[in-house]
């Protein structure tokens, strides 16, 4: 009982510290939204107007059965899934900043030469990892249907809207995980500040952020499937987008034989494939929780594999 009550102590203890040093690193936390700012002024500088354009031209037949203000929302919350996408890998990637910084100073030598176990030590950067990840995705989630509900109606449910918030945190566990698992190859936090840039900036193309993933070949499709990042954008634009079109779908009455749903859904990747084959929603969810705890099995045999080197 008084190990149990020591490891949690330590646990917490360890859990605090790592999440107030992420929070005081004003530059980590910068570099931290860098990816959703390049989604965002890509998107209004660059991409707005195209797929408004695109959106448009497909409903040219049937002007006047649905409302322009539908269509601008479709884009913006394509463009919300598209910033919560990114946010969740980039700031699970600065957020473990602080695991390099331990080894850069030899901190992780303390915790290898005292009775805490190695999981608890894997836990307390994970949940660090986790709880800022969940903090800022879900602070962004809130302020981007807050913006988009004013610019026109999102037909968002209270159920769709805990969806959402229940997503946000599975998504950052995965992140966090998985990302531990590279991050843990890195000894100097120079050399991870050179990725997490290359990350930031590649990350976009990889979960379809700046460019749909329906307009990529099948293959190139099939291998950026295999990111679970890619999945939980795509469940993103699902639950954001499919209220306007389906809202839409139904102003429409038919007359365009389901096209617009159906063109919009392939254009978009509200579906993911996955080498051809169409992944369904709960495919996606196992796929997210599988990467969860495959990654946490290789935090755990990475973690001891470093001790048995010392």
């Amino acid at each position: 009982m008084r190990n149990f009550k020591g490891g949690l102590c330590s646990y917490v203890g360890m859990t605090k510290r790592n999440v107030f040093l992420f929070f005081k690193d004003k530059t980590t936390l910068f570099f931290s939204m860098l990816a959703p700012l390049i989604v965002f002024f890509l998107y209004v500088i660059f991409l707005k107007d195209t797929y408004l354009s695109s959106l448009k031209e497909s409903l040219n037949a049937i002007e006047g059965y649905y409302d322009l203000k539908d269509i601008e929302s479709l884009a913006n919350l394509w463009l919300l899934a598209g910033i919560l996408g990114t946010a969740s890998i980039t700031v699970a990637l600065n957020s473990l900043q602080v695991m390099v910084r331990d080894k850069n100073l030899k901190i992780d030598y303390d915790y290898t030469s005292s009775p805490i176990s190695g999981v608890i030590v894997i836990l307390s950067y994970f949940t660090s990892a986790l709880l800022n990840t969940f903090m800022i995705t879900g602070g962004i989630l809130t302020i981007g249907l807050g913006i988009t509900s004013i610019m026109g109606n999102t037909y968002l449910s209270i159920g769709k809207g805990f969806m959402l918030y229940l997503l946000t945190l599975l998504g950052s566990a995965s992140s966090v995980i998985v990302m531990m698992v590279i991050v843990s190859f890195f000894k100097k936090t120079t050399s991870l500040a050179a990725f997490s840039g290359i990350v930031s900036a590649a990350i976009g193309f990889i979960i379809g952020a700046y460019i749909p993933l329906g307009n990529f070949s099948k293959e190139i499709q099939g291998v950026l499937s295999l990111v679970p990042g890619s999945h939980v954008a795509c469940l993103y634009r699902n639950l954001l987008m499919n209220g306007v079109l389906e809202h839409i779908n139904t102003s429409l009455n038919g007359i365009d034989n389901g096209m617009f749903y159906t063109n919009v859904s392939l254009a978009f990747a509200l579906n993911l494939n996955v080498f051809s084959l169409e992944a369904s929603k709960h495919f996606m969810m196992i796929y997210i929780v599988s990467s969860i705890g495959l990654a946490f099995i290789l935090n755990v045999v990475l973690y001891r594999k470093t001790i048995k080197r010392r």
